[in-house]
């Protein structure tokens, strides 16, 4: 596994795991309305990063490709 790759599953990772502690605070604290809103936006743009903007066959990813969806 290259050092680009490894830095991406690790990223992937974190990302992963925000997301499992955002939701897990959200199911302990189930009543509170602002924390459960706060988890969803937590999910939402964690899924966005992992699936359009941290990946590279995306032609949405801003990170990899122009507005025109050429490779940067």
């Amino acid at each position: 596994m290259s050092v680009e790759e490894r830095k991406h599953c690790e990223l992937m990772f974190r990302w992963a795991l925000l997301v499992i502690i955002v939701n897990a605070i959200s199911i302990f604290f189930k009543g509170i309305v602002f924390i459960n809103i706060a988890a969803l936006i937590v999910t939402v743009y964690a899924l966005y990063r992992m699936v359009v903007y941290e990946n590279k066959n995306n032609r949405n990813s801003k990170k990899y490709y122009d507005c025109r969806g050429l490779p940067k």
